[in-house]
């Protein structure tokens, strides 16, 4: 599952811009990354990767089972696999962030699709509370072997790791019933290519008849279907994509919003500008003003 995700002043040199992807960090089997982030949003995405944040400044907002769950320092946070999700934050954080990709999971965990992974990271519950903390523990282990130069600390990292995935699995993996998991892979697989061509042609314009032919659904069943597993209607979904990059374009770029609104087809131009204060709290112009380059 692909997606544009857009950040700004990282640690890893001048890039602008990455791919929402299951990602892997060179010499590694996992995606492993510290960032400084001076602004981002990530529009309703999914991918087969268990992910995990920890936030060590600033501030993230995500989006997760039509809950809005703000990060703040000391917060760690996980999404599990083929979970819709979106992210935003506004005046920028630092974090680690981990991707688990699932091939690799199972090779490991060879019953994974037998359990969700979560845990609610505010519920004040002590006994959830250690257990982050041990999460932490090895996720800032981590991060001391990835940025040491000492001979073998990539081993280490790796060892580091596993200790890890014991923790996720002995402390946090809940178990499911074997309908349910025959259900979630194959709403996942009707639902993959659905995301994959709005994802690749966001800004064409595409019919609701159009795209309901892909997930092979009536158009009717396809609005309700989409909505129920992705949790936005697949209009909106459309356009929180379209959104994210004009939202990246506007300090990025010289181009006018009225070319950014039609190069990323976004037509609505009233829905555009509703969306745009109810996703940031503020106007394309005064936006454009604070944060261009």
């Amino acid at each position: 599952m692909v997606l544009f995700l857009y950040i700004k002043g990282t640690e890893m040199g001048d890039t602008k811009t990455v791919f929402e992807e299951d990602r892997i960090t060179d010499g590694f089997d996992i995606f492993f990354w510290v960032f400084n982030d001076a602004s981002s949003y990530v529009s309703t995405h999914w991918h087969t990767a268990i992910e995990i944040m920890y936030i060590m400044q600033g501030e993230v907002t995500i989006t997760y089972k039509n809950r809005n769950i703000v990060l703040v320092p000391g917060d760690v946070f996980l999404t599990d696999s083929r979970v819709p999700h979106s992210t935003k934050s506004l005046n920028g954080n630092r974090a680690i962030l981990l991707q688990l990709p699932y091939d690799w999971l199972k090779r490991y965990i060879r019953d994974i699709d037998a359990y969700t992974f979560s845990f609610d990271c505010h519920s004040g519950n002590s006994a959830l509370q250690a257990d982050m903390e041990c999460l932490i523990e090895k996720i800032l282990k981590m991060k001391s072997c990835f940025e040491s130069k000492e001979r073998g600390t990539n081993l280490l990292f790796n060892s580091v790791v596993f200790e890890m995935l014991d923790v996720l699995y002995t402390r946090f993996a809940v178990p499911i019933d074997a309908e349910l998991i025959k259900n979630n892979i194959k709403k996942f697989h009707r639902l993959e290519p659905v995301l994959q061509y709005s994802n690749d042609h966001y800004n064409e314009q595409i019919t609701l008849s159009q795209i309901a032919e892909i997930s092979c659904l009536q158009p009717e069943y396809f609005c309700h279907f989409f909505k129920k597993n992705i949790g936005v209607t697949y209009v909106r979904y459309l356009n929180e994509i379209r959104l994210a990059h004009i939202y990246h374009d506007l300090s990025e770029t010289d181009y006018t919003l009225q070319q950014l609104l039609e190069m990323h087809g976004f037509t609505n131009y009233k829905l555009f500008r509703t969306m745009f204060y109810e996703k940031f709290n503020t106007t394309p112009g005064k936006y454009r003003q604070q944060h261009k380059k």
